[in-house]
């Protein structure tokens, strides 16, 4: 089984609806010290991701990144047409 990309990693973890901040993306399993970067990745490729500064415990502001419940359903959508239909 091949290992998982941290961008692969973190997608797969906006598809599932969750909201990642760098320090979320810091930890296990992800476990990227280039979170921000790795979120610019997904933008470029097309991927909508979203974003919005929250305040954090140490009274910080950090940006949370999400996918909308639409670019969700799209991402799946085109995903399962590649995966069921696409001839190398």
């Amino acid at each position: 089984m091949k290992e998982q990309s941290q961008t692969q990693m973190i997608l797969e973890k906006l598809l599932q609806g969750k909201e990642l901040t760098v320090l979320d993306m810091a930890q296990r399993p992800i476990s990227s010290m280039y979170g921000a970067r790795r979120i610019l990745d997904l933008k470029e490729s097309g991927i909508n991701v979203q974003d919005e500064w929250v305040d954090v415990p140490s009274n910080k502001k950090v940006k949370k990144y999400f996918l909308t419940e639409m670019d969700i359903k799209k991402i799946k959508r085109i995903t399962w047409i590649l995966e069921n239909f696409w001839v190398p």
